[in-house]
């Protein structure tokens, strides 16, 4: 009874999840890029500016904690891996690290600027530690998940586009409501940002995030196991084999070194977006805006754009490294254009449009990475390399904004105070050329080095299939 049952398992997960399957897995990155944006785009701001800690200690935080991080992402991606549970191996971790980290988020910005320095200092790093570890509890099996869903290539594919649809419609939500929320818990003085409105609009934002981290831990499916031996409970991985699994693994270390740099763009725009619309063009409420483009480039670029770009090229290192290439060459015109003009948004727009159709394809690699390494080596570890992978984005997240965040100090950043000319030609190449240079760079990896096209894939799950069928007999 049970090799039949572990043969239908095998059987039954080359298969289309429903659009309504798709959205329940999705809307987990919904809630979690809701919530995380409060630490991605607003931390750094809030504790150098408003709660008054020095810009180089918030830097060194950003440097020290998030290569932390990315270590420690391997590990919880392993764990998750040799999870045994009647829920699965990834979804009990998904529901457990969302849960903590929402949590802890609202719990970063309750720290008050009258508190000693020392005091406000060691809050910042220890709630800090939480968040991150937690999200990592969350993310790393969250990226597993997908590829375990199916192992239908096109299925695959509309898994992470509708996921980054929802994680992008999240982050702007954030964006949408933020400057707004944060004024109108300002308290009597709304007129400037105060930390008491920070850490209201905070806990507004994950009361309204868990609920969709927890509904896809709930309701997701696990149809791609592991080979037999795998499953069993006395079944160990050693660290060797692992490690052959990734270095031995092309496609894996392509999306490292495209994470890397992909993080590294990303985080680093993030964080210098705030500061360039408090600074560069005076108004922070500018930054509503970039949440209103949001929520329909998010659409468009991952529910629309992805999923056309791979129908046409049926290739999915092809498809993601020529969105990432026109999305870097869309943002250069913005260094000339102001913000307060139309013409800075529309190219904003459609190079954010085009990033999220990168995003949302480069996900969809992840499957593909653990069904080539089951391949060549004989075990499943989807955990493991998605942890690799997204390592690589956190450690391109800590170096991005560390590396600007001291640059800016160099050129003579003074907070609350009118920004020096270099200060400001800074901010404005933040959002322009720097991003374009790496956004290139990432585009001509995937387009050499990811050469893994449908029919190769196709090729190696019907080879999988059959193994599991004979080994399951």
């Amino acid at each position: 009874m049970e090799n039949k049952q572990q043969e239908h398992t095998y059987e039954s997960s080359n298969v289309m999840p429903s659009l309504g399957e798709r959205i329940s897995y999705g809307v987990a990155d919904f809630g979690y890029a809701s919530a995380y944006m409060w630490v991605s785009s607003f931390m750094t701001i809030f504790f150098t500016d408003y709660v008054g800690v020095p810009a180089a200690s918030v830097s060194a935080l950003l440097l020290v904690v998030r290569i932390f991080d990315a270590i420690n992402d391997p590990i919880i991606g392993s764990i998750a891996d040799r999870t045994k549970s009647k829920y699965g191996r990834y979804r009990p971790w998904v529901a457990v690290g969302g849960t903590v980290m929402c949590l802890m988020i609202a719990l970063m910005f309750a720290v008050q600027p009258t508190w000693s320095m020392g005091v406000k200092i060691a809050w910042m790093w220890i709630v800090y530690i939480v968040v991150t570890v937690a999200a990592t509890c969350y993310a790393m099996p969250f990226n597993a998940l997908g590829g375990v869903i199916t192992s239908n290539d096109e299925g695959r594919v509309k898994l992470s586009n509708t996921r980054m649809v929802c994680s992008s419609l999240g982050s702007n939500f954030t964006n949408l409501i933020a400057a707004t929320l944060i004024l109108l818990l300002s308290g009597t003085n709304r007129t400037s940002n105060t930390a008491q409105g920070y850490f209201g609009a905070a806990v507004c934002s994950v009361v309204i995030s868990l609920p969709f981290i927890l509904w896809s831990a709930v309701k997701s499916k696990e149809r791609v196991q592991p080979p037999p031996q795998q499953m069993e409970k006395k079944s160990k991985i050693s660290l060797g084999l692992q490690m052959k699994c990734l270095l031995g693994n092309k496609y894996a270390l392509g999306c490292m070194f495209g994470q890397f740099v992909a993080g590294f763009y990303t985080y680093g725009r993030y964080t210098i977006m705030a500061y360039y619309f408090t600074y560069y063009e005076g108004d922070f409420n500018l930054y509503s805006i970039t949440g209103i483009i949001g929520l329909f480039t998010g659409i468009a670029g991952s529910g629309l754009l992805g999923p056309w770009l791979y129908k046409v090229i049926q290739h999915k290192g092809r498809a993601v490294g020529t969105a990432f290439g026109l999305s870097g060459i869309l943002s250069i015109p913005m260094f000339w254009l102001s913000a307060k003009g139309v013409l800075f948004w529309v190219f904003y727009a459609v190079s954010t449009a085009l990033g999220t159709a990168a995003f949302g394809l480069r996900y969809g690699c992840d499957g593909d990475n653990a069904d080539y390494a089951e391949y060549k080596y004989g075990i499943r570890v989807d955990g493991f390399l998605s942890a690799f992978i997204s390592m690589m984005l956190k450690a391109g997240g800590a170096v991005g904004p560390a590396v600007l965040l001291v640059w800016l100090d160099s050129l003579g950043y003074v907070a609350n105070q009118a920004q020096n000319a270099s200060v400001l030609n800074a901010l404005n190449m933040g959002i322009s050329f720097i991003p374009a240079v790496l956004l290139l760079l990432v585009a001509l990896n995937f387009l050499i080095f990811y050469d893994m096209d449908s029919k190769k894939h196709a090729e190696i799950v019907k080879e999988l299939e059959c193994r599991r069928g004979t080994e399951s007999k």
